[in-house]
């Protein structure tokens, strides 16, 4: 069969998304049961027996038969006869005395809501005043409306409502409240739109323009709904501004917008688990107003609605079975909120065949209209990262419920950076994630009522996340001085159960203690956080590491040349003295280190620390230093001990540790008496003729990370050379540095 592209048929905004399986529904059931309908390159594409778009419109304009679209359970709907809704009250008329054979079907349907309400009112249940019905009979006119419909009219009634086992009545925000747009009467509007378009001589062009997308002709001055949000705000949203005053509503777009519609049929999702008790049309979700460029935080969203497209040619009976199914699954469970929605599409859990989805936010504006917004658009590929973090909405579902104030604002920037790593799956977009979790934790960390909620986030899988952040690191320094620090951790205690996060900085930075193994808040205040700058942060961190440990002087092997704190961790990823450089040179974002440090602290590392003893340890190279004030602290970042060349080719073992003092004249700004110990006592561990060059240090607080995260091997033979006099470097030296 031949295709037949419609440019009017994109995949936004919704009308028009929706008007290209309107096409193929009135094609199949009018002319072509076997038509199929694709989309390329986000238009809809039709193969039927029509082979040019002029032939289609001629056929539609002559022969198009209009659904059942009543709702009698509206007041709205023109059923009452009370004056109301004289618009609607004419239209129903219309339809009633009309001898039009294409109105056969919208006939019998008007003629069963005429006898829905004859007997609903001989049961006693109708209103009072403009009211059609008394409000808690509402579940009876729908069940009376399934008992005497026509099978062509359920259709709707199953789009627009879905009757619950609980007695309740559910509704689909693809078509408002039960088929309202706030005062807009769905069926009302759509009846309206048939007769225009069977009445008036601009139809065919209408017709034309809506398919072609070329919009030469004026339209209605009308309502246009939720579908069209670019043209909801007045005449002067058509495209031809002024030119069309006479209005911006195709009645052709709305009439196949309806018949879109109703393919999304309500009821079946539920069998499925759909989480979404307002929602029970496929591929709809709670709504969120996250992750979009015009979400306001303030806003309230109604729903969500991701439309999918498909790139293969099905034909209507295959797409009915996709959207009745509307699976998309999240940790194999059905999708309930956006987020969820958007990594079930990052990590494949959608219904096969499915090339991209769009996704519609149902939000109230221009005072309580509500309205489609195109939110996005997600291509469905695999993103191996997306799953990385799954486990994080243990932590911030009470948050999302419970917190407020801050927190909330915090939550809302992770729910953002979520969505943006799903959408993309790149590895800056998860280094994004991780600083917004490390925002986040830090507000909750200073909350007592967000410490009541959640206990401190661990995240497990942490040679999996340092395996996405691994190559990525090598452009960023920031990047690789957080990991460093943040999987900087010692050796726990013998016959202590494991407890993740806490023999690194975790506890030293964050109010986090033990409670019956696991990690808990502390009633103690951090005595300096993150939030509070890094380098001062680090600088305490390095004050507290400072004070006498049992493990903190020697080794297993020996002694140290001059007795002191092991101020530096046995494991974790190296640090270069290239980023040491930048940091102390003060070229780098510290605040960006900050957040990213406090998300990479709520990993368990214990995996890397094990895996790290069987492989090579993970060097994130960075450029070599040139200060001798750090070439001097460099060596003190090695916790065993580490061989020292000598001329007559023999080898010196030698263990270095600082001064008891050192983290407290660093604190004080007196990096130079620090400088003088570490010049001695690296010439009484044997490293000859060393020379202390009078070097003025202005940021000394920051010479704290060279103390705390492991160096690398190479960075202290450099600076052992460049601080005093070692044998020159061999080929080995090389090769192994």
């Amino acid at each position: 069969m031949p295709e037949l592209v419609l440019p009017g048929c994109g995949t936004t905004p919704l009308s028009d998304y929706l008007t290209g399986l309107g096409v193929l529904r009135s094609v199949t059931r009018l002319f072509d049961r076997d038509a199929t309908g694709s989309w390329r390159g986000q238009r809809f594409v039709l193969d039927s027996t029509f082979t040019t778009l002029d032939e289609l419109v001629e056929a539609l304009h002559e022969r198009f038969e209009p659904e059942a679209i009543v709702s009698p359970w509206n007041a709205g709907s023109g059923f009452a006869g009370n004056g109301k809704n004289v618009t609607a009250e004419k239209a129903l008329e219309w339809v009633r005395r009309s001898a039009d054979e294409r109105l056969v079907t919208l006939r019998s349907g008007v003629e069963a809501g005429d006898e829905v309400v004859r007997q609903g009112r001989e049961l006693g249940w109708g209103g009072t005043g403009s009211e059609l019905w008394q409000p808690d009979r509402k579940r009876d006119v729908l069940m009376l409306c399934r008992n005497s419909f026509p099978d062509e009219a359920l259709a709707w009634l199953d789009a627009a409502n879905v009757l619950t086992g609980d007695g309740d009545v559910a509704i689909n925000r693809l078509l408002g409240t039960g088929g309202n747009f706030g005062r807009q009467d769905l069926s009302a509007t759509y009846i309206s739109r048939v007769r225009s378009a069977f009445t008036d001589d601009r139809s065919k062009d209408w017709l034309h323009a809506l398919l072609s997308g070329h919009e030469n002709v004026s339209y209605l001055r009308s309502t246009v709904g939720q579908f069209d949000p670019g043209r909801a705000g007045g005449v002067q949203s058509s495209p031809l501004e002024k030119a069309d005053s006479e209005g911006f509503a195709n009645p052709w777009g709305f009439l196949l917008t309806v018949e879109g519609a109703l393919l999304f049929a309500a009821a079946v999702v539920r069998r499925h688990g759909a989480g979404y008790s307002d929602a029970s049309v496929p591929f709809q979700v709670r709504g969120a107003t996250s992750g979009h460029a015009t979400a306001a935080p303030d806003e309230r969203a109604l729903g969500e609605l991701w439309t999918p497209e498909w790139f293969v040619p099905a034909r209507l009976d295959e797409i009915v079975q996709l959207l009745s199914e509307g699976r998309a699954e999240w940790r194999d469970r059905p999708a309930r909120s956006g987020l969820d929605f958007a990594r079930a599409v990052a990590s494949l859990g959608v219904d096969r065949g499915i090339a991209a989805f769009e996704r519609y936010v149902f939000v109230d504006r221009l005072g309580q209209n509500p309205l489609a917004v195109p939110a996005d658009r997600i291509p469905v590929r695999r993103r191996e990262s997306v799953r990385l973090l799954s486990e994080l909405d243990r932590w911030l579902n009470p948050l999302r419920e419970r917190a407020t104030g801050t927190v909330s604002a915090r939550v809302r920037d992770v729910d953002e950076a979520l969505f943006a790593h799903a959408r993309t799956g790149e590895q800056a977009d998860f280094v994004a994630v991780l600083a917004a979790i490390g925002r986040a934790h830090e507000a909750v960390a200073v909350s007592g009522t967000a410490r009541r909620i959640v206990p401190p986030l661990v995240l497990g899988g942490g040679w999996a996340i340092a395996s996405e952040l691994f190559s990525v690191a090598q452009e960023d320094p920031e990047l690789r001085i957080a990991l460093a620090l943040a999987t900087a951790r010692d050796d726990q205690p013998e016959g202590e159960r494991r407890l993740p996060t806490l023999h690194g900085l975790r506890p030293l930075l964050s109010p986090v203690t033990r409670h019956d193994y696991f990690p808990a808040w502390t009633d103690r205040p951090t005595p300096c956080p993150l939030r509070a700058g890094l380098c001062r942060a680090l600088t305490t961190a390095v004050r507290r590491r400072g004070m006498p440990r049992p493990d903190d002087e020697g080794h297993e092997e020996m002694l140290p040349a001059v007795r002191g704190p092991r101020i530096t961790f046995r494991h974790g990823m190296r640090i270069g003295a290239g980023d040491m450089q930048a940091l102390l040179d003060g070229v780098l974002d510290e605040r960006r280190i900050a957040e990213l440090l406090a998300g990479l602290l709520t990993v368990d590392w214990a995996t890397v620390a094990v895996e790290s003893r069987e492989k090579p340890p993970w060097n994130l190279h960075g450029p070599r230093a040139h200060d001798v004030s750090l070439d001097l602290l460099v060596p003190f970042g090695i916790a065993e001990p580490f061989t020292l060349p000598r001329e007559d080719d023999s080898e010196h073992r030698i263990l270095l540790r600082p001064g008891a003092h050192w983290p407290a004249m660093l604190a004080a700004n007196r990096a130079g008496e620090v400088l003088d110990d570490a010049a001695r006592r690296l010439r009484l561990g044997g490293v000859p003729h060393v020379v202390r060059p009078r070097h003025h240090v202005t940021r000394s607080e920051a010479l704290a990370v060279a103390l705390l995260a492991r160096a690398r091997d190479s960075d202290v033979q450099y600076a052992l050379r460049r601080v005093g006099v070692l044998p020159d470097i061999t080929e080995a030296d090389k090769e192994s540095a």
